[in-house]
């Protein structure tokens, strides 16, 4: 999955939008729940467009456009308590004269792509859901969880994509719960089904990655009040990830440690924490700000300090089919990662 480019913040309170954007809106669908049981073969071709990107508020970049654009689409199937996914994203990759791809400033060069979904399931009676195939890791299903902004959220160091596993998951009620397993994978864009060119490489993600499990539970303990916890272990020293949360209408914190960030060998372990918070202005119109830290305490070099906020505005319209965002990033205190500020604009289409 592609990872954000980079996330920053307009000062005071300019505008952000609900992690439930991808959630809640009658054109868009549920990355983590398939519909309900039916008895009868249904087919649902959805997905989304994304056309903006990101600009740079000062730096060697000021001024320069990055893009984000992007599509995704898939076929879900159900047929009674069984049901299956194949669902494809990609993006667009801007390129220099030389050919150096991801060149901020220039134009499109190529695209980038692939499946990051398939997989095939059944669901009881009960909600209780089992799945197995290329899919999201039970992490990467709440990678924003307690995050109302739209783009600049901190990307915590769980697995994303697994090229091949199974998952356990129910739900529904007040006590929900999601595990996931993956082996370890050495699947590269060589031994890709597609390729759409020479600055495709969407499947070097699942080289060299360490064997995984991970899950979470979250747990409704009064009226707007939830309560989250998660975790991942990872085969050949990868380490442990164990993250708390808490959210409570419209206002949520979450805090993580990675014993060793990321599914790869770093030499360093990560803490940090995020809040966030979000407000309906108007019908459709959602502003919302967040503050991220993260403190990753490296045994090879100085200690990488992300201390940021963001904040901007969702405007939904057309019965959810639209979409206009905007988001901005600004580093603060003793940062050393994030960089230069940063605006995000971008217009969306649901299916």
């Amino acid at each position: 999955m592609r990872l954000h480019f980079t996330k920053t913040l307009l000062s005071g309170l300019i505008f952000a939008a609900i992690n439930v954007h991808a959630a809640q809106t009658e054109a868009n669908h549920s990355e983590t729940q398939t519909p309900k049981s039916d008895t009868e073969l249904s087919v649902d071709f959805y997905g989304e467009l994304g056309v903006g990107g990101h600009v740079a508020l000062e730096g060697d970049n000021k001024g320069r456009y990055s893009d984000g654009t992007y599509i995704e689409g898939g076929l879900a199937l159900q047929y009674g308590n069984w049901f299956g996914l194949a669902y494809m994203e990609g993006w667009t990759v801007q390129a220099d004269d030389e050919g150096n791809a991801w060149a901020t400033g220039h134009g499109w060069g190529g695209f980038e792509g692939g499946f990051n979904r398939f997989y095939a399931g059944y669901r009881t009676d009960g909600n209780t859901e089992f799945m197995l195939g290329r899919m999201d890791s039970s992490l990467d299903d709440i990678q924003w969880w307690g995050d109302s902004t739209v783009e600049y959220g901190y990307v915590i160091s769980n697995t994303r994509d697994v090229f091949f596993g199974a998952k356990i998951q129910n739900l529904e009620g007040k006590f929900r719960y999601s595990i996931s397993a993956a082996p370890e994978s050495d699947f590269s864009e060589d031994d890709s089904w597609v390729n759409f060119g020479k600055y495709d490489r969407f499947a070097d993600q699942w080289i060299d990655k360490n064997a995984m499990v991970n899950g979470y539970v979250q747990y409704d303990i009064a009226e707007d009040l939830t309560l989250m916890g998660g975790a991942e272990v990872r085969n050949n020293d990868g380490g442990e990830l164990f993250l708390i949360g808490a959210e409570y209408k419209n206002v949520a914190a979450r805090v993580w440690h990675d014993t060793d960030k990321g599914n790869q060998v770093s030499d360093g372990s990560e803490s940090g924490f995020m809040t966030s918070t979000w407000y309906e202005a108007a019908p459709g119109v959602y502003l919302s700000a967040a503050y991220n830290y993260a403190n990753f305490q490296s045994d090879k070099a100085e200690d990488e300090i992300t201390s940021y906020i963001n904040a901007g505005v969702w405007w939904e319209y057309g019965n959810g089919t639209w979409a206009t965002a905007f988001d901005s990033r600004f580093a603060v205190g003793d940062d050393n990662v994030t960089g230069d500020a940063q605006v995000f604009a971008m217009q969306y289409y649901y299916w």
